[in-house]
């Protein structure tokens, strides 16, 4: 909660304007594409870990369903640390792929061979793509950037300080590849979800149950981490002195529960 209360200073100060924290003065220094595109991110992501933090009670299979939500909010938030850090001119790429991706939503054609489907509202779409879309045509060009998930945690790491891009890392390390496997129903991620956590020959119900809770624990790190990134790219890159040290503070404490031992806080369980 205390790190939501911090991403909702981050997001007034990127959507409505100055506020004073801990007697510093704020006022967003962003370019207007960057401000934009990242805000849009974030925001979405801040409403995903509401729901996980109503999803905390679940035991047992239901908790399953965290994981691509977990992934969703790492992800959204790297992209808009990435964005942050990146020129206004790249966020204005991605703005202008906001258009083409939804013409491409209603052009394309999905399936194989007889089971092949296509769509289109287009008479002429590679035309159309030509004419209206011209920067996204060709080979590696469709998408809003042509870095791999790595490569953009390396410009935060690079543009926004080692602690942007550190904390983003865990949290991608924590989450990214784990969720892909139970995202796409993979036999692995069925397995990893029913068996990991477990003790040694115990298959029951009840340790499950139990089990369940180490996944949940996994899971709330991993975004936490995703989230102290992410406010660590925007105070640190707009020298916000006042809130970065909180958010320092908040990540200590982060660290501190997540490198201990679970039975020094039993009245999380």
């Amino acid at each position: 909660m205390l790190q939501q209360e911090l991403l909702r200073i981050a997001l007034y100060l990127a959507s409505e304007g100055a506020t004073t924290f801990e007697g510093e003065r704020l006022q967003c220094s962003l370019g207007d594409g960057q401000r934009r595109t990242s805000t849009m991110l974030a925001m979405a992501a801040g409403q995903s870990i509401e729901t996980l933090l109503r999803m905390s009670k679940l035991r047992g299979i239901p908790v399953r369903d965290a994981y691509p939500i977990a992934r969703s909010i790492v992800e959204s938030f790297i992209n808009a640390s990435y964005l942050m850090a990146e020129s206004d001119n790249v966020a204005a790429h991605a703005i202008r792929h906001i258009d083409f991706a939804a013409w491409r939503l209603h052009n394309r054609q999905f399936g194989s061979g007889e089971f092949s489907i296509e769509v289109r509202t287009s008479s002429s779409p590679q035309l159309v793509k030509a004419t209206d879309f011209p920067e996204f045509v060709g080979k590696g060009k469709g998408e809003w950037t042509n870095l791999d998930v790595p490569s953009r945690l390396r410009v935060v790491g690079e543009n926004a300080g080692a602690k942007a891009g550190s904390r983003l890392l865990a949290a991608y390390g924590l989450i990214y590849s784990l969720s892909s496997e139970i995202i796409h129903g993979s036999p692995f991620g069925v397995s990893y979800f029913y068996s990991a956590h477990l003790e040694k020959d115990d298959v029951s119900a009840e340790t499950l149950q139990k089990a369940s809770i180490r996944h949940l624990e996994d899971i709330f790190i991993g975004v936490l981490h995703a989230g102290c990134g992410y406010l660590a790219a925007f105070f640190g890159l707009q020298n916000m002195n006042a809130p970065l040290k909180a958010e320092e503070q908040l990540f200590q404490r982060l660290l501190d529960l997540s490198t201990k031992s679970s039975s020094a806080f039993p009245h999380c369980i």
